[in-house]
């Protein structure tokens, strides 16, 4: 049997051979653009994104849930329908029945990179995506950039800092961040940095996190993104707490999380 199995393969490989170029079709690849999803919709349950006009090329997510985000999807640019469901169940399989909460089209350019930031209210049905460039500039030597946004409501004021407890004092990083905004990069020394949020004109956080760290890597090895990794980038989003009475109810603080905009590459 497996004598027969290998010269039918034999075979197969055989007549691939004698086809020339005329009888073989060679798929390219088409123009790109990175697409990423972060979910901020605050008051229903974890949500799946398709891109429903083809399936290769196109960015997908599966159960994405509150303040939570994917990769930048290598993703045909063009116009691109996509469809956002949420599951009726806070326990989604694959009987439960979906809702759709969004269905529209949105155009991408080659070579460039976003995310599709989802927001507005699944009750008040105003759910729609709000796109953010995700190109950082150029890190000089030892740097690292970073932003950020505000996937919130309301304005706000950000400090990057050396400890998610440094004083909060002097002018913020990015000062009155309005509601689905995202700041300018800012370039620092590689190293210790967090992120610390207020509502405009306070000094009391409402959230503080720090950056990542990239592990040690062995020698010869490509670095990872982090806040001690010169070259990295990273946008910072700051996320409401959960609508009182919906899926997202537990959430009862605001968050921040941290996003990789640029891995290192040397």
């Amino acid at each position: 049997m497996r004598a027969s199995r290998f010269l039918i393969v034999c075979a197969s490989l055989a007549a691939l051979a004698a086809c020339d170029d005329s009888d073989v079709s060679s798929p390219s690849r088409p123009a790109l653009a990175g697409v990423r999803y972060i979910n901020a919709l605050a008051d229903t349950t974890s949500v799946d994104i398709r891109m429903v006009d083809q399936i290769e090329w196109s960015a997908t997510a599966n159960n994405l849930a509150f303040t939570g985000g994917t990769e930048h999807w290598p993703t045909e640019a063009k116009a691109r329908h996509i469809r956002v469901f949420a599951f009726l169940s806070s326990n989604p399989t694959i009987d439960n029945v979906s809702k759709l909460l969004l269905d529209t089209t949105i155009t991408f350019t080659a070579n460039s990179k976003v995310t599709l930031l989802l927001t507005g209210s699944a009750r008040a049905r105003t759910v729609r995506f709000v796109t953010i460039n995700d190109d950082p500039p150029a890190a000089a030597a030892g740097q690292i950039a970073v932003r950020a946004v505000n996937a919130s409501t309301g304005v706000v004021d950000a400090y990057f800092v050396a400890a998610p407890t440094d004083p909060i004092s002097g002018a913020p990083s990015a000062g009155g961040l309005g509601a689905e905004a995202a700041s300018a990069y800012v370039t620092r020394s590689a190293g210790n940095v967090a992120l610390r949020v207020t509502d405009r004109g306070s000094t009391t956080a409402n959230a503080s996190v720090a950056g990542p760290a990239s592990p040690v890597g062995a020698t010869g090895t490509l670095p990872a993104a982090g806040v001690n990794t010169a070259g990295s980038a990273f946008s910072v989003y700051y996320f409401p707490r959960g609508v009182a009475g919906s899926p997202q109810n537990a959430i009862t603080t605001p968050s921040i999380v941290w996003f990789v905009d640029r891995v290192p590459t040397a």
